[in-house]
């Protein structure tokens, strides 16, 4: 198989480095600092080196690959267009965070167009090397197009893939549970087992999912929060997505994340859109 992933941030290398594993993978970043330092190193994985093709634009895309999408909502106009100019007939499979993207992804005119949450604690250590410890999951579903186009990604080895039916639903719960994980997490720069273990950090934590139950309360029983408390402890040292993008010096993708939950909210989420706005500052400094 051919796979071109779209992005540079830590979930974007390391599906470039488990895809590798399965066919030809190429990686477009365009960030040139970024993309000169892979070309050099190559993709580092403790003692492992891979050589992986890097690219700025979209030119060398190859027209039969699965393009993977991974860069956070800011980046991605952009990239939308310039998919729709050069690439337009490639299966695309979007891997971001939260559900601001869906509509956007949903008008676009390519045929195939599937998504996907990863759920990992893979760590963006500089930027050509990561590192990470437990089995990814991809959880994937088909957006527009023919299920068909995109079980076959369900084969691939080095990580856990599950097909899912209804992809939205899904990833509504996922959005769920990462709003009341990753801004605190990345705020007081936590892992998920001291948000349950710090008085004052599950203070906010259960203040936090009190609020979203107002405005959702379909989180009882989607997320109930011994179930979300549970995720956190039973990954004590794992670090959100969100605060290996700051460490990293990513973008955090606040607004790709919590900006959906503060659109489709019927009541005011003050405590929320106070995390809002100093993570905001956080990213914009």
């Amino acid at each position: 198989m051919k796979f071109a992933i779209i992005g540079g941030n830590a979930q974007a290398l390391l599906l470039a480095h488990l895809l590798k594993k399965e066919g030809d993978v190429q990686l477009i970043i365009t960030n040139e600092e970024q993309a000169a330092e892979l070309n050099a190193h190559g993709l580092i994985y403790g003692t492992e080196q891979q050589q992986i093709a890097v690219y700025n634009d979209f030119e060398q895309v190859d027209p039969d690959a699965y393009i993977f999408i991974t860069v956070h909502s800011d980046e991605l106009p952009p990239i939308l267009r310039l998919l729709k100019i050069r690439r337009p007939s490639n299966p695309l499979v979007f891997v971001q965070q939260g559900m601001l993207y869906i509509e956007k992804a949903r008008l676009l005119a390519h045929r195939q167009i599937a998504v996907a949450t990863l759920d990992c604690d893979a760590v963006k250590i500089n930027a050509h090397e990561i590192n990470y410890s437990k089995t990814p999951q991809l959880s994937l579903g088909v957006l527009k197009g023919e299920p068909a186009q995109f079980e076959v990604l369900t084969n691939v080895g080095h990580m856990a893939v599950q097909w899912t039916e209804d992809i939205e639903s899904r990833l509504f719960e996922q959005l769920l549970r990462d709003s009341l994980i990753n801004p605190l997490t990345a705020l007081m720069k936590i892992e998920k087992g001291r948000l349950i273990t710090d008085p004052n950090a599950y203070e906010l934590f259960r203040n936090l999912y009190n609020e979203l139950y107002l405005a959702f309360p379909e989180i009882e029983s989607l997320q109930p929060i011994e179930r979300v408390a549970a995720y956190c402890a039973s990954r004590p040292e794992e670090i959100s997505s969100m605060l290996a993008d700051r460490m990293a010096g990513d973008s955090m993708d606040v607004d790709g994340l919590m900006l959906y939950i503060l659109q489709i909210s019927k009541l005011d989420l003050p405590l929320f859109k106070a995390f809002y706005h100093l993570l905001k500052t956080v990213e914009e400094n």
